[in-house]
């Protein structure tokens, strides 16, 4: 996923699953937003959503009542916390969530009030739990491969997460028996593994629990999306009927997640920039019990899985706890300043500075230097192109050194638009080469020209 020049933005939301005791309780401390959004939660709900996120007890905070809530939360403060530290610059083009996540995405379209919100997920992860029968299990095979497998076993297919990966639910002993039809026909490699859920969630054995959550449903004042909103239900975006919208809502707790199709919408529609607000996966760091630091976002495999499948090209940020917020900050106020409508040309010479991307963010040499064009005033001379470490790497390896081992910064300069000769500049020498660019400009020698159109 690379060079972005012009966003077209997705913001997506992850589900149940990516819950973890100490999840908001580092940007709960830096952000007044997000203390104003947990009290609201908490006076929403009667009791104390922060002291459960922050401090469990663990099985409290994975009984799926309470997770659905806590994430809800979670996912809706880190949004919050990244409006204050971007100064509400950037609007998304498509809002999505994973199941439980739709509900975090049409809050953020408008289309549900965040205590309403919460009050009715409350609701429906209580119905879930009290009605809800099954399991839920995760194979690395194709619908059409596993479908007509589960089916025999009167199992349902809960998802398709991509192409290569479907969720299938069931009861314990048909799903066993679905796994050892799985290994002897596809390997043990195919097997499948468990989810830990208290249900076989969108499946038939959620119907139960969908009947009774309906009423609670059809009470919610529900508004037309002010963005386009990806819906589990049909795998493409909401209508902007209200009542539509509540009748995708009643038919996802109870139909498969179509969330491979759903990207692919958004991918095709020209999505090539996608930030994941809340939850975490993974494990503590040694000596930091309870620390959001280190966590990893639950979408982000999928969301490169599907670039790659579509061979599409994009960008992904994480936006989950105090780090990874700050990171895609410092990351888009980058993009803010990439690739002017205009390239411009300076005695003949082109400019054009390169940094790379390590796992979706800036590091802190990239973020200086972007930082240097501007205080520079070298904004509209220089174009600042963001990209995936893979493609700076091999533009590295191809014109500077096939020994260099990892990807950094480098300054492309085309001399002369005829030649088409480059110049690459690494390190201390960028900034000279832009230094020396600056005395140039400041000397007037010679005028600038604006060339309309590419290089």
């Amino acid at each position: 996923m690379s060079q972005v020049s012009s966003p077209n933005i997705m913001f997506v939301f992850p589900g149940q699953g990516s819950q973890y005791v100490g999840m908001g309780s580092d940007i709960h401390r830096h952000f007044s937003c997000v203390r104003d959004l947990y009290e609201r939660a908490s006076q929403a709900m009667g009791f104390d959503v922060a002291e459960l996120s922050f401090e469990g007890p663990e099985e409290r905070l994975n009984s799926t009542e309470f997770t659905q809530i806590a994430l809800l939360t979670h996912s809706m403060a880190c949004l919050a916390a990244f409006r204050e530290l971007t100064g509400e610059a950037w609007t998304p083009n498509v809002l999505a969530g994973h199941s439980l996540g739709e509900y975090s995405a049409l809050v953020a379209a408008g289309a549900l009030q965040f205590e309403e919100a919460l009050r009715l997920i409350s609701m429906r992860g209580r119905l879930m739990s009290e009605f809800g029968r099954g399991q839920m299990a995760a194979f690395r095979l194709d619908l059409d491969s596993i479908k007509p497998l589960a089916e025999a076993r009167y199992c349902g297919i809960g998802g398709c997460n991509l192409p290569d990966q479907t969720v299938v639910c069931g009861f314990e002993s048909d799903l066993e028996a679905l796994m050892a039809d799985v290994v002897a026909r596809f390997g043990r490699a195919k097997a499948g593994r468990y989810l830990k859920t208290e249900g076989a969630y969108h499946t038939y054995l959620m119907i139960g629990a969908a009947e009774h959550y309906r009423p609670h449903l059809d009470a919610v004042a529900l508004s037309a999306p002010a963005l386009k909103v990806l819906s589990n239900y049909t795998g493409d975006y909401h209508a902007d009927d209200p009542e539509q919208v509540r009748a995708a809502l009643f038919f996802q707790m109870f139909h498969p997640v179509k969330w491979m199709s759903g990207l692919q919408r958004a991918i095709d529609d020209g999505v090539n920039l996608v930030i994941e607000f809340g939850g975490g996966i993974g494990r503590d760091h040694p000596g930091r019990v309870h620390s959001p630091a280190g966590r990893k976002p639950n979408l982000e495999g999928i969301m490169r899985k599907a670039y790659a499948g579509s061979g599409r090209r994009g960008l992904y940020m994480p936006a989950i706890n105090q780090e990874s917020l700050e990171q895609a900050a410092r990351t888009l106020e980058l993009l803010r300043s990439a690739s002017p409508l205009e390239p411009v040309w300076v005695d003949e010479r082109h400019f054009s500075l390169h940094l790379p991307l390590h796992q979706g963010v800036a590091d802190e040499d990239s973020v200086g230097l972007g930082i240097l064009v501007q205080e520079l005033g070298l904004k509209r001379v220089v174009e600042t192109e963001i990209e995936e470490d893979d493609d700076s790497l091999l533009t590295l390896k191809t014109y500077c050194d096939e020994g260099i081992a990892a990807a950094e910064p480098y300054l492309e300069v085309l001399v002369g638009g005829e030649t088409g000769a480059f110049l690459h500049y690494r390190g201390d020498a960028i900034r000279r080469e832009l230094a020396a660019l600056r005395e140039r400009l400041d000397r007037r020698l010679p005028a600038v020209r604006a060339i309309a159109g590419g290089r």
